[in-house]
């Protein structure tokens, strides 16, 4: 069976790197002692993952581990040895399980939702709407790893609205950006997109961002929730 937990990566710890936040679940998996499988051959491994890597300074509230169990195990149980073995940051919020043969978690992401605060007292209204009348934004951004060292991105296929607020010199921008099997974008690339093509001078280093969800598509577009059958008991 597959133990699957809705988990965060909270403010104090947003710096720290991806590898290390999943170097920091594998060692709470070893102090909760669950009985995990682990790979064969000569350098075994555990056999758990994340649904969809986060940027470094971003906080979340839908981080999704994945965890095969070489044993049946109650949720309540393997999430109680999980919370006593965590640090701060990280915290449980609801989990389930599947059989072992059921699609990896990792592979059913259809998009996230964001939400984006920072300090900003310029026009904004006329930027946003530009941006959501548009058929499609193309946002250019290094990359190093690339032979011409650019990367062109359709910024609309992935985030095709945002809805924006204004209150005491701070911007509150919401919007869910598509997750698809070739990748996705970032939160500070829609920002530097709002700044490179309408005109706005949003300070990305000053931003707070948080995903608040993390969700499946489902054929027809309908969104559906990452884990089917959450233990309530735990909020």
């Amino acid at each position: 069976m597959k133990l699957r937990m809705q988990i965060t990566k909270e403010k104090e710890i947003r710096f720290i790197s991806h590898l290390e936040y999943v170097r920091t679940i594998e060692r709470a998996i070893r102090r909760a002692k669950l009985p995990a499988a682990y790979s064969e051959g000569f350098n075994t491994h555990l056999k758990f993952s994340l649904a969809s890597a986060l940027g470094v300074g971003v906080v979340s509230m839908a981080e999704f581990v994945e965890i095969e169990l070489a044993e049946p195990m109650e949720v309540h149980e393997a999430v109680q040895k999980m919370t006593a073995a965590l640090p701060r940051g990280i915290q449980i919020m609801a989990a389930d399980v599947t059989a072992n043969n059921a699609p990896a978690l990792m592979a059913s992401a259809g998009g996230a939702d964001y939400l984006v605060v920072l300090p900003y007292s310029g026009e904004y209204v006329e930027a946003v709407a530009a941006f959501n009348a548009a058929e499609s934004v193309v946002y250019a951004k290094a990359a190093p790893k690339l032979r011409n060292k650019i990367k062109e991105i359709d910024v609309k296929f992935y985030i095709p609205e945002i809805c924006a607020k204004q209150e005491n010199d701070m911007l509150t921008l919401k919007f869910s950006c598509r997750i698809t099997p070739n990748g996705s974008m970032k939160a500070a690339d829609l920002l530097n997109t709002l700044n490179q093509h309408f005109g706005m001078q949003l300070p990305v280093e000053k931003a707070d961002i948080t995903r608040l969800d993390l969700y499946r598509a489902a054929a027809d577009g309908r969104r559906l929730p990452m884990l089917e059958h959450m233990d309530k008991s735990i909020q």
